[in-house]
C-alpha cells in the first residue's frame, strides 16, 4: 500500500518488455525500486539481464503471443496490441505506474489513476519522419506509418498523467499526439551520478565516446572527425554498426567493445572529453554519466544534448558535417587550446540535476498530482462525511 494523501492505494509497476538491459529498461527497474512494495510487471521478460533485486513477472501470456514476442518486428507489435488491452493481473490496483509506449494499448478501469512515462513518440511516425526516404518502399511506408498513427492516436488520451523524460520530448507529446501540457510532467531518467566521480582516474591523452554502435547514435560522424585530427580516440560499445567503423577508423581510433560498469567509470574519468553525436536525442545518459565524472562534453547542437552544455563551462556545442556553425574537429581543436571554465568537481555538480533521487522524488510527485486530479468524489460528498 502507498499513502498518496490520506488514503491508502495499492500501486502496480507495468514495464513494456525487458529486451536489452537499456536506458528505459534501467528506467523502468528504478521504478520498482521507487515503489519498493508495488509489484512489477514486465509484457516480456528476460531474467538474464534482470537485477539481483528485480523480481518480475511476464504479463502477456501464451503459446502464440510468445512466439510473436521472440520473431520481433511487426510480430511483436502485434502481441503487444493484443496482450495489453485487457492485461487482467493490473486491473485490480489503484493506481498503475507504465513505462513504455506499448502499454498505451491498455484500456483502463474507470477509477483507476494511471501515470504513463513515455521515452519517445514513434519517433519514424513523428519527428522523423523523414527518415523514410532513406529506405526502399517510401510510398508504401508512408501509407504504412499513417495507418499506425491512426491506429495509435486512440491510445495516446487514456492515462491521467505523462510523464517524461526531457522538455523536448514533452513538445512531441502536445504536437503529435496532442496532449495537453498540464498533462505531462518532465522527469529526467535516473543517472547514478553518485557512482562517478572525478577523481577515479587520473585525465589521461584520449577522448572518449560510448553508445550503442547504431546509426542513429552517428559514431561515424566522430570517427570521420577524428579521422582528421591527431587526437587519440576510444570507442566503447557495441551494435551492428562495429564493423563498418573499424573499417573506417584510422589508427588512432580503438574500438574497446563493451566496457563494464567500473571500466566504464574509468574511462570516463579519465578522457579529456567525451565526444557525442546521437541524432536529436530524446535525453542522452552517457553524456550526463560523462558530466558526473567530472569530464567536460563535447556534443552536437541538437537535441537534448545542446541542453546538457553550458557552452565554454562544462563543454562545447557542435554541428553535424555540412551544417553552419562549428564543426566536430574545429571544437575540439577549440578544447585543446582554450579548455573549459568549470572545473571537474561544478561539472560533476552540474550533473546532480539528474541523479536517482531527483527521479524518485519526480515520480512521487507526479503519482500523486495525477492520483489528487483522478479524484471523482462529488464536491459536496465531504461536508456530509464530516457531519456527526
Amino acid at each position: 500500500m502507498t499513502d498518496f494523501g490520506a488514503v491508502d492505494q495499492r500501486l502496480a509497476v507495468a514495464h513494456w518488455g525487458e529486451h536489452a538491459n537499456g536506458g528505459g529498461d534501467r528506467l523502468a527497474w528504478e521504478l520498482a525500486r521507487v515503489f519498493e512494495d508495488a509489484p512489477f510487471y514486465v509484457g516480456w521478460r528476460d531474467e538474464s539481464i534482470e537485477p539481483a533485486d528485480i523480481e518480475a513477472e511476464q504479463l502477456i501470456q501464451g503459446r502464440l503471443l510468445n512466439r510473436a514476442l521472440e520473431r520481433g518486428g511487426l510480430a511483436r507489435q502485434f502481441a503487444h496490441l493484443v496482450g495489453w488491452q485487457i492485461a487482467e493481473p493490473l486491473r485490480e490496483y489503484d493506481v498503475l505506474v507504465t513505462s513504455g509506449n506499448e502499454p498505451l494499448f491498455y484500456v483502463a478501469p474507470t477509477e483507476q489513476t494511471w501515470v504513463a512515462y513515455v521515452h519517445h513518440t514513434n519517433r519514424r511516425q513523428s519527428d522523423q519522419i523523414t527518415e523514410v526516404e532513406s529506405g526502399g518502399f517510401p510510398r508504401l511506408r508512408l501509407l504504412l506509418y499513417y495507418a499506425i498513427r491512426v491506429l495509435f492516436d486512440h491510445n495516446t488520451h487514456r492515462p491521467d498523467r505523462y510523464v517524461v523524460n526531457s522538455e523536448l520530448v514533452k513538445r512531441r507529446l502536445e504536437r503529435y499526439w496532442g496532449v495537453p501540457s498540464e498533462k505531462i510532467s518532465v522527469v529526467y531518467p535516473p543517472v547514478d551520478t553518485h557512482e562517478y566521480d572525478p577523481s577515479d582516474e587520473e585525465t589521461d591523452e584520449y577522448y572518449a565516446t560510448l553508445s550503442r554502435l547504431d546509426w542513429h547514435k552517428d559514431v561515424d560522424g566522430i570517427v570521420r572527425a577524428f579521422n582528421e585530427l591527431e587526437q587519440r580516440l576510444l570507442v566503447a560499445g557495441d551494435g551492428p554498426e562495429r564493423e563498418r567503423l573499424e573499417r573506417l577508423a584510422d589508427d588512432n581510433v580503438e574500438f574497446l567493445g563493451y566496457v563494464d560498469e567500473a571500466e566504464k567509470r574509468r574511462l570516463l574519468s579519465g578522457a579529456k572529453a567525451f565526444v557525442f553525436n546521437g541524432r536529436d536525442e530524446d535525453f542522452g545518459i552517457a553524456p550526463v554519466e560523462a558530466l558526473a565524472a567530472g569530464t567536460p562534453l563535447l556534443g552536437v547542437e541538437e537535441g537534448m544534448t545542446q541542453f546538457q552544455i553550458v557552452d565554454e563551462k562544462n563543454g562545447y556545442r557542435h554541428t553535424r558535417a555540412g551544417e553552419t556553425g562549428l564543426s566536430l574537429p574545429e571544437t575540439v581543436r577549440r578544447f585543446e587550446t582554450d579548455g573549459v571554465d568549470w572545473t571537474a568537481s561544478e561539472i560533476a555538480s552540474f550533473a546532480d540535476r539528474f541523479s536517482v533521487d531527483a527521479f524518485r522524488e519526480g515520480m512521487q510527485e507526479a503519482v500523486a498530482t495525477a492520483v489528487s486530479s483522478a479524484d471523482i468524489t462529488p464536491s459536496w460528498y465531504e461536508e456530509y462525511e464530516s457531519r456527526e
